[in-house]
């Protein structure tokens, strides 16, 4: 029988409480959105695009200069056309035409994940389950340097979580109208998280697993749904670029860009290198997941299934990137918050009886990251979160 977070063990406390977690959570945030340096490389191609369709030269101007120039094949692709539609957006309605702009979108997309953290959580396990979750998330060296950064990798985050809550929504939902409003908007925000960065594809198995493992017994229109979202991603690129070559030439080149110069030189190594950068971001919490990952294996029956199936997809997400010849913290940004997740239901049912215990270790966890997180990303200026950048700016290499 299942006891670990049972409707009847998962302590209700009042939502309001989550207010200032939320509250602060943003004020970080904003306060860290203070970078006046940016890379001349990734980020600067996201200005270009996004001032440039903002200016109105259309998509097919974008397509045509990143496949006719071999320098723009190792830099971000014009697949990602829903990062940058919110990126022209951001920089149209600012009137701000630097990566400020595209920082400040990434601010307010780790805001949202933060929220969409929150509610995720108390849909599967409760508020209690939801206010850890919420301050470990809220501390995050990954998410708050991310959402510094003219990229789109915290957009990517803020459009993985809200697929996971409408999934989650439609499950639950009691009439048949809820539960065709909430598969749509799951279609949507999937399709969304996919044209953000289209490294999510390669997740996809895992996202589609979990729902299969969640509801047991699809049902024809569970499996019609999943393949909507690639094909809305590939119709909707192919309508802005008014073609349907485009979409394979691109495809081509950055699955080769995958072992040009600096993804061999900085992004190689054995499949356990995105654990070693996870320890020196985050240790307290990489190594609870690695606790949690381990007492879920010797003492499964006592877990509920949510908490095994959350487990599975934050560890499944992680081996799917680390089995991949370019490895980077930013290309898993979106499992972080289920790691923390995963974490804040092991400690809830390892400290159950020992509140202030569990308190302390939150507080001494959010210590260390506020330093790692300074100490890395602000006193170091580490752009690219690799194993040689986090390991040089903490001072473990020359």
């Amino acid at each position: 029988m299942d006891r670990v977070l049972t409707e009847s063990q998962r302590g209700e406390t009042s939502p309001t409480l989550a207010a200032p977690l939320l509250i602060l959570a943003a004020a970080l945030r904003i306060a860290v959105n203070n970078v006046s340096a940016f890379s001349r490389a990734d980020e600067t191609v996201y200005l270009v695009y996004a001032k440039a369709l903002a200016a109105g030269s259309g998509y097919p101007s974008l397509i045509r200069m990143f496949i006719e120039d071999r320098g723009m094949w190792v830099l971000p692709n014009p697949l990602r056309w829903s990062y940058l539609g919110a990126a022209a957006l951001a920089t149209r309605i600012s009137g701000d035409a630097t990566p400020h702009a595209l920082a400040t979108l990434s601010t307010l997309a780790g805001i949202v994940a933060v929220a969409l953290t929150y509610i995720l959580s108390r849909e599967l396990f409760g508020e209690n389950v939801a206010l850890i979750a919420t301050t470990l998330v809220a501390t995050s060296p990954l998410q708050l340097a991310l959402g510094r950064r003219a990229l789109a990798d915290e957009f990517f985050c803020a459009a993985v979580l809200a697929s996971l809550v409408t999934m989650h929504r439609y499950f639950r939902s009691a009439t048949p109208r809820a539960r065709a409003a909430w598969l749509a908007a799951w279609i949507a925000t999937t399709t969304i998280a996919i044209a953000s960065k289209e490294q999510f594809l390669f997740l996809y198995p895992v996202l589609i697993a979990y729902w299969w493992m969640t509801i047991r017994t699809p049902r024809w229109r569970d499996i019609l749904a999943w393949t909507l979202p690639p094909a809305l991603f590939f119709a909707v690129f192919c309508a802005l670029a008014r073609d349907f070559t485009s979409f394979f030439h691109i495809t081509h080149i950055i699955t080769s860009a995958m072992t040009a110069p600096y993804a061999e030189q900085y992004q190689s190594g054995p499949p356990h290198r995105l654990l070693i950068d996870s320890m020196a971001v985050a240790p307290i919490v990489t190594m609870l997941f690695f606790a949690a990952i381990v007492t879920l294996a010797l003492r499964m029956k006592e877990w509920s299934r949510d908490v095994r199936l959350l487990a599975f997809l934050a560890a499944g997400m992680i081996a799917i990137h680390a089995l991949l010849p370019s490895q980077n913290l930013r290309y898993i940004v979106c499992a972080d918050p289920l790691v923390r997740l995963t974490v804040a239901a092991f400690l809830a049912f390892e400290l159950r009886d020992r509140p202030r215990i569990a308190i302390a270790l939150l507080v001494v966890n959010a210590l260390i990251e506020l330093l790692l997180f300074h100490r890395i990303f602000v006193t170091a200026a580490v752009y690219d979160p690799v194993t040689q950048e986090l390991l040089h700016a903490l001072k473990m290499l020359p």
